[in-house]
């Protein structure tokens, strides 16, 4: 279902591929995706590095 269904006065079947306000809607999104994969690429980097520097100080076998 289409977001502006139900609120668009002007809606009828097949009109959001021709509509500004879809297409405004859809770059908005399309802009939001792209902020959220950077983000995630960036802290999965910086979690990752900061797992391995962790691991790297542990002792590697037990001192009794």
């Amino acid at each position: 279902m289409l977001p502006c269904q139900s609120t668009c006065p002007a809606f009828h079947s097949g009109c959001h591929k021709h509509c500004d306000q879809w297409r405004a809607f859809q770059e908005e999104q399309r802009l939001q995706r792209e902020a959220k994969k950077r983000y995630l690429q960036y802290h999965t980097v910086r979690c990752a590095q900061t797992a391995r520097q962790l691991i790297g100080l542990q002792a590697r076998r037990p001192i009794w």
